[in-house]
């Protein structure tokens, strides 16, 4: 990892339960772009977050300047930037056919990701609400992007042989699977996505943003 950026703390809202506030935590770990974490829950802290955040929407990040963003992607666009303007190859590239490309297989990563937050919002509903159907849809869209994924999935990394921001938004993905609504994860089902989350979930950068319990 580069050397830590010394600059006045950025400020990211969100529990790393949410896959979608991981990737970005995870990204700025990569970038050594410091910052303080507000571990707030939309649901169980409501009203320590309408302040700071009325529209109860996780990630949040909020710059030195005051500025707030949201939205992962666009967080992560804005993290890009900093980094290509620190000197520090960014995650996703820049222009061309290789940012095309890794944008791409985020889009996988995400279609996975949320499909997979959809069925544990349907699990949540009181039973003789949910909905069978649904739920199978959910489930299929969710396997078939994880399967995508494993397929394009060659050596050690999915684009280029090396780290971009495929791999974390997968992984973190994955983990919100695994962690969170493990009966989805068919053990031994994407062999080689496996051996990537449990690769990346050793690194230091995923490390230093555990999963919250």
């Amino acid at each position: 990892m580069p050397n830590t950026i010394d600059d006045t703390l950025h400020q990211l809202l969100g529990l790393y339960d949410s896959p979608f506030v991981r990737r970005v935590a995870v990204t700025m770990q990569y970038y050594a772009i410091p910052f303080e974490h507000l571990s707030l829950s939309v649901f169980r802290h409501m009203d320590a977050m309408r302040p700071i955040n009325p529209l109860f929407k996780v990630p949040m990040l909020t710059l030195p300047s005051g500025e707030k963003l949201y939205e992962s992607a666009y967080i992560i666009d804005y993290l890009d930037e900093l980094a290509d303007q620190r000197g520090i190859v960014p995650l996703t590239p820049r222009s061309g056919k290789e940012r095309r490309h890794v944008q791409q297989l985020v889009a996988l990563a995400m279609v996975a990701t949320e499909k997979a937050v959809a069925i544990e919002y349907e699990r949540k509903r009181p039973g003789e609400l949910q909905w069978s159907d649904w739920s199978g849809r959910l489930r299929g869209q969710m396997r078939q992007a994880l399967s995508m994924l494993e397929e394009r999935l060659e050596g050690d990394f999915l684009f280029a042989g090396h780290l971009t921001q495929a791999d974390v938004s997968t992984v973190a993905g994955i983990g919100f699977i695994r962690h969170v609504v493990p009966h989805e994860w068919p053990a031994g089902g994407y062999p080689a996505l496996e051996r990537l989350a449990d690769r990346l979930e050793a690194s230091e950068a995923f490390k230093a943003v555990p999963i919250d319990e």
